[in-house]
C-alpha cells in the first residue's frame, strides 16, 4: 500500500513538472519586404534537474514550423519539441459577456428552484385530492355529516391554494426561460463582435528538455510566418523658396500573426524568404509539329494574360494620375508628419544579397491587419527640377525632380505623398527599377504652365498616286509659361513606326526635335521666360497600298 502511494505521489510530482507553462515574450520582429516575418521569443524557465517539458506560450498560429529555431543554455540539452495548437475560450475581452454569463447561471439555478417547488407542489396537491376522495367515500365512519362538510371545504381550500401555487411557479418558470432565451440571443451577437469571447486558437511550444542540474534557464525561440510584412512609402518635400528636396523614407506595416506586438524591435529587411532561391537552368527546346488545337489554347492563354497586365496597367495608371492633381484628396490618404525622428536610432545593414533597417526603438502593432507607419529615414537630396509634357497623351504639364547617385538610397518601389511648401497636393509613385543614371521623381501637375495640340487641317491632307494612298499629318504644339520664373521643359511626341514592306512612314518636319527613329518619338529641350511661349510643328506622312485599311496612323 506505502509503495502504491509512493508510487501515485512520484507520478503527481513528475505530472507537476511536466505541465510548467511559461509565457513567452515577444521582443524582435524582422520583417520582409512585401510579405513575411522572422519573430523571436525569450523566456525564462525553471528547470529541475533529468527530462521534463515545459510549455511555453504566446507563440503564433501562422508560423511555418519548419523554420523553427529553438535556443538553449550549454548545461541543458533539447531532445525534442512540437507545436501545440490549443483552443480556448475567454470573457475577458468583454466585461458585458461575464454579467450575461452569470446571469444565465443564476437563471438556470432559479429554474432549478421552480422546478423543485412545483414538483413539490403536485406531490401536496395530489395527496390532498386523494384525501377528499377517501373522505367523500366515507373512509372515516365517526364523521358526523357536519364535521366532514368542514373537512372537506378545508381541503378544497388547500387544492385552490396549490393550483395558485402552481400558475405563479409556472408563469415565474417561463419568465426565466424567457430571459434565458432573450440572454443568449445578445450573448450571441456579443460573442460575435470584435472577437468577444468566441473560441480562440491560440501557440504552445513543447519542449522536452534535459537538465544536468536544477537552474533557471534562458530559452530562445524564433519562426517564419507570412502573416505579416511591409511595404515602403515616401514623403517627397519640396521648398520652393530655395527649391530643397528632401525624402522621407517610411515603412507600412501591417501583421495579422494572431500576437499583439507591444515594445517590439523591428528590422525591416528588403528580401523576400518567400521567393524561389533556385537558379534558374535551361531545359533542351524540342521542336514539335503543328498541333491548331494546341495552338489555339496557347493564343487563347496569352489573349487573357495580356488582358490582366493590360487592366493591371492601367489601374495603376489611374492611380497615379488621378491623385496628383492637387484638387481632390481624401483625409484618410494623408500621412501625418511624424515629429520625432528616429534616423538617429536606425542602423543600416547591408549584405551581398540585401539591406535592413534595424531600428533600435520598440513599437506597438496590433494583429489587426491594419497598416501601421514607421519612419526611417529623411534625406535631403540634390535635385534638379523640370517639366515634363506629353501633350497626346496628356493636358497638362508634370514637374519632375532629377535625382542622380540614387543608387545609395535603397529604395523599393512605392507610393509617394507629395509635399509642397507644407501643403499636401496628392500621390506619385517612385519605381527605381531602372537602369538610367538619373532617377526621375513626379511631384504632380503644374497647372501654371499651358500645353496644346491641335491637328492643322490646312496642311494635313490625303491623296491617291496609281495603287498607293498617301496620306499627311500635320500637329503643332504650343507651350506656354505663366510662372514668373524660368523654365524647362522635356516635350515628347511620337510618329508612327512601320514593320511592314507595303507601308511608308516618313518624317516630313521635326522643328528642331531630337528624333529616335527606332521608336519614333520626338524630343524638345525646351526654355521659356515667364510669361513666354512657343510654338513646335512637326509632320509625317503614310503611304500604303489605297485597298489597304490601315491602324494607328495618329
Amino acid at each position: 500500500m506505502k509503495g502504491l502511494i509512493s508510487s501515485l505521489f512520484l507520478f503527481t510530482t513528475l505530472t507537476a513538472v511536466a505541465q510548467k507553462n511559461y509565457k513567452t515574450q515577444l521582443t524582435h520582429a524582422n520583417v520582409y519586404f512585401g510579405y513575411g516575418a522572422e519573430l523571436n521569443h525569450t523566456a525564462k524557465a525553471t528547470l529541475e534537474k533529468g527530462t521534463q517539458e515545459i510549455t511555453f506560450e504566446n507563440i503564433s498560429t501562422t508560423l511555418d514550423q519548419n523554420s523553427v529555431q529553438i535556443s538553449v543554455p550549454e548545461n541543458v540539452v533539447l531532445l525534442s519539441y512540437r507545436f501545440n495548437p490549443r483552443t480556448i475560450v475567454s470573457s475577458t475581452a468583454n466585461p458585458s459577456i461575464k454579467r450575461m454569463e452569470d446571469s444565465i447561471k443564476l437563471l438556470n439555478k432559479l429554474i432549478v428552484i421552480t422546478n423543485n417547488e412545483a414538483t413539490l407542489t403536485t406531490e401536496m396537491l395530489d395527496k390532498t385530492s386523494k384525501l377528499i376522495e377517501m373522505y367523500s367515500n366515507g373512509g372515516n365512519k365517526n364523521l358526523t355529516t357536519a364535521d366532514l362538510i368542514k373537512l372537506l371545504d378545508f381541503y378544497t381550500s388547500k387544492i385552490q391554494s396549490y393550483r395558485t401555487t402552481l400558475f405563479s411557479i409556472q408563469a415565474r418558470r417561463e419568465e426565466y426561460n424567457a430571459l434565458v432565451y432573450e440572454i443568449n440571443n445578445r450573448l450571441y451577437v456579443a460573442r460575435s463582435e470584435n472577437g468577444g469571447n468566441a473560441s480562440k486558437v491560440v501557440g504552445e511550444m513543447v519542449l522536452q528538455l534535459m537538465a544536468q542540474n536544477a537552474t533557471t534557464a534562458d530559452v530562445g525561440i524564433s519562426y517564419f510566418t507570412q502573416n505579416a510584412g511591409w511595404i515602403p512609402t515616401y514623403d517627397m518635400r519640396v521648398e520652393s523658396v530655395n527649391n530643397t528636396f528632401k525624402l522621407g523614407y517610411k515603412a507600412s506595416i501591417n501583421q495579422t500573426t494572431g500576437l499583439d506586438w507591444k515594445e517590439v524591435k523591428l528590422t525591416l529587411s528588403t528580401s523576400n524568404p518567400n521567393q524561389g532561391n533556385t537558379y534558374p537552368t535551361l531545359n533542351p527546346l524540342v521542336l514539335q509539329m503543328y498541333n491548331p488545337e494546341m495552338y489555339n489554347n496557347i493564343r487563347a492563354r496569352s489573349a487573357a494574360a495580356t488582358k490582366y497586365n493590360y487592366n493591371r496597367a492601367q489601374s495603376l495608371q489611374e492611380v497615379v494620375v488621378t491623385t496628383a492633381d492637387g484638387y481632390t484628396t481624401n483625409d484618410d490618404d494623408k500621412e501625418v508628419e511624424e515629429k520625432a525622428d528616429v534616423s538617429d536610432y536606425l542602423t543600416l545593414n547591408e549584405s551581398q544579397l540585401n539591406t535592413s533597417f534595424e531600428i533600435a526603438l520598440p513599437y506597438d502593432i496590433p494583429s489587426d491587419g491594419k497598416s501601421y507607419s514607421v519612419s526611417i529615414k529623411e534625406e535631403k537630396l540634390n535635385a534638379t527640377y523640370k517639366h515634363y509634357a506629353i501633350p497626346k497623351l496628356d493636358k497638362d504639364a508634370f514637374l519632375l525632380a532629377e535625382i542622380s547617385d540614387w543608387e545609395s538610397l535603397d529604395l523599393l518601389p512605392g507610393d509617394a505623398n507629395i509635399i509642397m511648401d507644407n501643403v499636401y497636393l496628392g500621390k506619385s509613385f517612385i519605381d527605381p527599377n531602372t537602369t538610367m543614371d538619373t532617377l526621375n521623381l513626379s511631384l504632380g501637375r503644374d497647372k501654371r504652365v499651358a500645353v496644346r495640340r491641335l491637328l492643322v487641317k490646312e496642311f494635313s491632307k490625303s491623296k491617291i498616286k496609281g495603287d498607293n494612298k498617301t496620306e499627311t499629318f500635320t500637329y503643332e504644339i504650343t507651350v506656354k509659361n505663366n510662372k514668373n520664373k524660368e523654365m524647362s521643359m522635356l516635350l515628347k511626341d511620337q510618329f508612327p513606326i512601320s514593320n511592314i514592306k507595303e507601308v511608308v512612314v516618313k518624317l516630313e518636319e521635326k522643328d528642331g526635335a531630337e528624333v529616335n527613329e527606332e521608336l519614333g518619338t520626338l524630343n524638345w529641350t525646351v526654355k521659356l521666360k515667364p510669361g513666354e511661349s512657343k510654338k513646335y510643328r512637326f509632320s509625317y506622312t503614310v503611304t500604303y497600298p489605297k485597298d489597304k485599311k490601315i491602324a494607328n496612323l495618329r
